[in-house]
């Protein structure tokens, strides 16, 4: 039979090679790959199926040898036929070919016996003909392996490889293949096993855009360069070791119902390439008399790269329960328009896991630097299969094994989301289940991979809410299964259902109907000790009016009690006794991503926007209600601190009747605030007035304050009173107008502590009527400076901590922030930024070039800022047609800020 044959450049051999056309359709079918995923670019051109000399390919497999066990060969005319006399047979070909219109037939002692064909020659086995067995053929030819479109496989079961076997692990049954060959096994013809067998190909690079169906059996694709094969119960392949780049490429069609489909590569390295693309139709659906099926992507979890597209069905359409599919490896890219589905009509629906490190879920397709799957693919996914994502940290501690959910998830299906993560899980975006059964579940921190143990310093974060609406819905954190909060019945109930135990708000509530007498959860003689979960959801409109001590939506929050992930909206919470909060009247628990819009106010004492009594943390949260106290101790955020506070802040304003008065805090009292600000403004009547903390024995760290601050004595534009020897102020600055009749300062009106303990920290010296701060130890605490100093300070000499300049983020997290500073811009004493040159709206104006303007009430400022670092990365936005009646603190970190105006007017 003639040829075509074409020479190519054999790069790993470095020598020029005649090729068939294999070759050149080996390459076609991969380019198809590199527009869905770019996985090809890493295979050479020399890892392409090469052919050497003699070129002639034979219509039928010749010079065969038996070289183990006993069989005949015989040859007429079309057809050859291969008796096999033993259990297991071995045969040296010079030549294993069969021609378009030529047929090769095994007759074979039964359904297990199998033949080895090994070929020694030098050609490419082109299978463009019939090949029938009632047993297990293996075919073995380091050249390569192709079957063409007009190939027709019919067999009990089949094995390719480009690897080889020895005679005697063969005959033993010893199924190891080993071999440095990088030549190709290529499928686009029909390959056909008898119910229960196998198809499996071993080699380098696979391709199949054919299709294979090996019913309740199983089809096996391993690339890499040691391979063991088990045919025994149950069917199962390893790749042990890769010497060269490995490729599989599923674009065809595979049929395994009620059995099993699997695909494994191997890298070399961490630098070899390693890739399975599947863009074809995938089905091992589960049969009617319940055998489910499976399919299992597996790449190399150091290097390997698994491209998933096309159609992966594990259904169950005829009964029983869905079936399971996984896509693992060190990077899993899952790309948009891919349809997964474990669906079972009449049953259980089955599970999807993928297995990768970082993982992301975003907007439209995976993102191409890294392991991910867009939102819409998920949420479609979700309709018809449960999913859980699992992920692992590399050996280098280069992903932590993250899960991020950077765009919206929903679905309407009774079916799961499992997010597994070995380091922290992310919920930037909302996750929305409405099934009357769904369910999610969050294991952060390796805590299902570590059989329960959590590694120090994970946890889940939460920006956005989570919504689980069915009345049968469930959540689970690390292995605790919560009770979900649908009403404020339920939410009042918790005293009777339990003080200490796992609470969840299921979805956002409405508190409008009712006015409540007293803190819905506990009180100060039965505190709580259980965990209240937010998941990002709000509480609108709360309203508390209550005679009783320690009163807010939580009465007190005790040592082993947290609350998390939760804001309230709008309201108030009113009392004429101690310890008034909005969010908790009294804690000692943690606190943490919590805020509070309404308002507080008490006609006695330890009175916060957030928490009337601080003893234990409290993280990333804020309060922007008006607070007020007819007597002492009150704090836009806590009135009364000896506990920690970070990353916070409060931008209402204070006011009290009495002394110990604060922006953030009324008294901090040996307690620790850090990364802190406060920019409403405060006043009092008696002593110990600031800005940011009316009395401070403790420590203050990377803070600022912008309000106004007004009191009779010992008032401070940052602080009050500071009292002790190991109290402290650092990098920190205060700007607001300081005004009284005594004892006042900029940063503090009165110390008793040396001027060694203030580091770093500054006032503007223009806004402040007293400026010398009155202290027993020497004079001057604090460094005044100019609007002009105070906008050039450097790192060294001013706050380091980072402003949270969106009023909606539940999140304030400036820690990064700080580390990266390298520019401080002081806060403006008005909401709109004026550029100093004229530029256009949506240009970039560099760092520091924004003066203070003249007072301009009710400013409109439509559009937005952006903080933009210097690689061009924004970082925060502020949310356009924001109203701002107040002072905007803003910080730039490494870059500029950015004006977008909505009706692209010019700001000077």
């Amino acid at each position: 039979m003639n040829r075509v044959y074409h020479v190519v450049w054999n790069r790993s051999k470095g020598v020029w090679q005649a090729a068939s056309e294999l070759s050149q359709s080996s390459r076609s079918s991969s380019s198809g790959a590199v527009s869905v995923a770019g996985a090809l670019k890493t295979i050479s051109a020399g890892a392409l199926l090469l052919i050497a000399l003699p070129l002639h390919a034979s219509n039928l497999p010749s010079g065969g040898t038996v070289v183990g066990g006993q069989g005949s060969i015989n040859s007429s005319d079309k057809t050859l036929t291969v008796n096999q006399k033993s259990q297991n047979m071995a045969i040296d070909w010079q030549d294993f070919s069969i021609a378009e219109g030529h047929t090769v037939n095994f007759n074979q002692p039964n359904a297990q016996a199998a033949a080895l064909n090994r070929v020694t020659g030098n050609n490419v086995s082109e299978i463009r003909g019939a090949l029938n067995a009632n047993g297990r053929v293996f075919l073995v030819n380091p050249n390569g392996v192709m079957f063409s479109s007009t190939a027709r496989v019919d067999v009990g079961a089949l094995v390719t490889s480009t690897l080889d076997i020895s005679t005697e692990d063969f005959m033993a049954g010893n199924y190891h293949f080993e071999g440095a060959s990088a030549n190709a096994i290529v499928n686009r013809g029909n390959i056909t096993t008898a119910e229960g067998g196998v198809v499996a190909m071993i080699a380098a690079e696979i391709i199949n855009t054919g299709s294979i169906n090996t019913p309740q059996g199983s089809t096996l694709m391993g690339a890499g360069s040691k391979v063991t094969l088990d045919l025994g119960g149950p069917v199962k392949i390893e790749v042990e070791e890769a010497l060269l780049d490995t490729y599989i490429e599923q674009g065809g069609a595979i049929r395994a119902d009620g059995g099993l489909v699997y695909l494994t590569a191997k890298a070399a390295g961490n630098l070899a390439s390693s890739v399975i693309n599947h863009t074809g139709v995938t089905e091992a659906r589960t049969l009617a008399t319940g055998e489910d099926g499976r399919i299992m992507l597996m790449g190399d979890m150091d290097s390997g790269q698994v491209q998933v597209a096309g159609t992966l069905d594990a259904s169950a359409p005829n009964g029983g329960d869905g079936g399971f599919i996984e896509t693992s490896g060190a990077k899993v890219r899952v790309a948009s328009g891919t349809s997964v589905t474990t669906l079972a009509d009449s049953g259980q629906t089955g599970e999807w896991l993928i297995d990768p490190t970082d993982f992301t879920v975003s907007t439209g397709d995976a993102v191409e630097a890294g392991s991910g799957i867009g939102a819409d693919t998920l949420s479609n996914s979700l309709a018809s299969t449960s999913f859980y994502l699992e992920t692992a940290g590399t050996d280098t501690g280069s992903e932590a094994g993250d899960i991020n959910i950077e765009s919206a998830i929903s679905w309407d299906a009774n079916t799961y989301l499992e997010l597994r993560a070995h380091g922290d899980i992310n919920i930037n975006a909302p996750i929305t289940a409405t099934g009357e059964s769904a369910a999610l579940y969050l294991n952060y921190g390796g805590f299902y991979q570590n059989a329960g143990t959590v590694a120090d310093g994970t946890n889940y974060h939460i920006q956005a809410p989570i919504t689980l609406s069915g009345s049968n819905a469930s959540l689970a954190i690390n292995g605790q299964a919560y009770t979900l909060i649908h009403s404020m019945t339920e939410l009042d109930n918790i005293d009777i259902t339990g003080l200490n135990g796992h609470y969840a708000l299921a979805k956002n509530l409405n508190a409008s109907s009712t006015t409540y007498s007293q803190a819905l959860v506990g009180d100060r003689y039965s505190q709580f000790d259980g965990t209240f979960a937010g998941l990002g959801n709000t509480i609108t409109n709360l309203t508390i009016n209550s005679g009783n001590s320690s009163t807010g939506l939580f009465s007190y929050i005790n040592t082993g009690g947290v609350v998390r992930d939760v804001g309230l909206i709008g309201g108030s919470v009113t009392s004429d006794s101690l310890n008034l909060g909005g969010l908790a009247g009294r804690n000692d628990g943690v606190i943490l991503n919590a805020y509070n819009t309404g308002a507080v106010a008490s006609d006695n004492n330890y009175v916060g926007g957030l928490v009337g009594y601080n003893h234990g943390s409290i993280t990333n949260a804020y309060a922007t209600g008006t607070v007020a106290s007819g007597k002492l101790i009150v704090g836009g955020l806590v009135g009364y601190n000896n506990g920690s506070i970070t990353n916070a802040y409060a931008t209402g304003s204070v006011s009290g009747e009495s002394g110990y008065v604060g922006g953030l805090v009324g008294q901090n009292y040996y307690g620790n605030i850090d990364n802190a600000y406060a920019t409403g403004t405060v006043s009092g009547n008696g002593n110990h007035i600031g800005g940011l903390a009316g009395y401070s024995l403790g420590n203050i760290t990377n803070a600022y304050a912008t309000g106004d601050v007004s009191g009779n004595s010992r008032v401070g534009g940052l602080v009050g009173s500071l009292y002790g020897s190991n109290s402290s102020i650092t990098n920190s600055y205060a700007t607001g107008r300081v005004t009284g009749d005594s004892e006042l300062g900029g940063l503090v009106g009165y110390s008793s502590v040396s001027g060694a303990n203030d580091t770093n920290s500054f006032y503007a010296t223009t806004d402040a009527d007293g400026n010398a701060i009155n202290q027993t130890n020497d004079s001057g605490l604090g460094k005044g400076k100019t609007w002009a100093e105070l906008m050039g300070l450097h790192t060294g000499g001013g706050n380091t901590g980072g402003g949270n300049t969106s009023g909606n983020d539940t999140r304030v997290d400036n820690t990064d922030r700080a580390n990266r500073a390298s520019r401080v811009i002081a806060a403006l004493q008005q909401s709109t930024p004026r550029m100093t040159s004229g530029s256009r709206p949506g240009a970039d104006v560099g760092t520091n070039v924004f003066s203070a303007m003249p007072s301009q009430e009710n400013r409109q400022l439509s559009g937005g800022l952006e903080l933009v670092e210097t690689d061009g990365a924004t970082m925060t936005a502020q949310a356009s047609n924001r109203n701002q009646l107040g002072p905007l603190a803003l910080f730039v970190v490494e870059g500029g800020m950015r004006l977008n105006d909505s009706n692209n007017s010019t700001e000077q």
